[in-house]
């Protein structure tokens, strides 16, 4: 084999390694503790909220130890030690990731209880590579309150997330699965009946939140509410892609909000596994008729 040849495949096993997990199977608890002990010099965390006993005890201590540790959250929390901002802006902060020295921590969930075991989250823990662009983002926020770009992902505020989403389910030659909180986006609802109606694989995974959305008197084929937990999840599978991250399917989530989302082919199997096993626990007891 060629010297070329290897170094194009080690490269790709560099920037793509990442791990990626699910609370419908493992408490994240650990995972996000975890995370935050590896960090060496700083830890840089965004959520719209942060309770978990475990994760603030974690942060407390690495600010104790002198580390550069900064949080931005929506809904303030007193018994966090290090410096933390609320507010900076009249959006809703809603983005949902860790960035230290060492990696990344990128998903649907909050740093709550809620977020890390008693709802239904997702995580992906990215290695170093996507470091310094988290970093970035993070500061220009801190810094300045700008929303800036963050290289391979999606930022609302800065990348036009409502369209990408649109153009990412239009694409759609097979099969289109959404395992979303909130769905209340007429425009991304009408592509969906769309596309139904063109022969495409539609379903439908969401919360009892969907009661109250002004779509629910609109049919369509395969929809599942779950109610007996939150089911906080945020992704979009459309044939071997995902689209995941902290948006839900609304107009402030994809226009207004402080929001990121990544489309990935990569993690295609970890996503398909998690909507099969929430389709068959729940798929038998639809909430909404045809």
């Amino acid at each position: 084999m060629k010297i070329s040849s290897i170094l194009i495949i080690f490269l790709s096993l560099v920037v793509f390694s990442a791990n990626v997990y699910f609370t419908e199977f493992v408490d994240l608890t650990d995972v996000v503790v975890d995370f935050i002990n590896n960090s060496n010099k700083f830890l840089y965390v965004s959520s719209y909220s942060l309770d978990n006993y475990y994760v603030v005890e974690a942060i407390n201590r690495l600010s104790e130890k002198g580390l550069d540790v900064r949080v931005i959250l929506e809904v303030s929390n007193k018994d966090l030690k290090c410096k933390v901002l609320k507010d900076y802006e009249k959006s809703l902060h809603h983005a949902k990731f860790m960035v230290n020295d060492n990696g990344v921590i990128f998903g649907s969930a909050n740093f709550t209880d809620s977020g890390l075991f008693e709802g239904y989250n997702d995580i992906v823990v990215f290695e170093k590579d996507k470091v310094e662009n988290f970093k970035n983002l993070f500061l220009n926020l801190w810094n300045d309150g700008r929303v800036s770009g963050c290289k391979n992902f999606f930022v609302v505020g800065y990348n036009d997330v409502e369209s990408k989403l649109l153009e990412f389910i239009q694409s759609a030659k097979k099969r289109i699965y959404v395992c979303v909180y909130a769905l209340t986006n007429k425009k991304v609802f009408a592509l969906l009946k769309y596309k139904e109606s063109r022969g495409i694989e539609v379903k439908i995974i969401t919360d009892k939140w969907f009661d109250n959305s002004i779509l629910k008197k609109y049919p369509i084929r395969n929809i599942v509410i779950v109610r007996d937990k939150m089911l906080h999840h945020k992704f979009v599978i459309v044939d071997n892609s995902v689209f995941l991250g902290s948006a839900n399917i609304t107009v402030n989530g994809l226009t207004k909000n402080f929001e990121m989302a990544y489309i990935s082919k990569q993690f295609l199997s970890n996503y398909l596994k998690v909507f099969d096993y929430l389709w068959r626990r729940y798929g038998e007891n639809k909430d909404i008729e045809n």
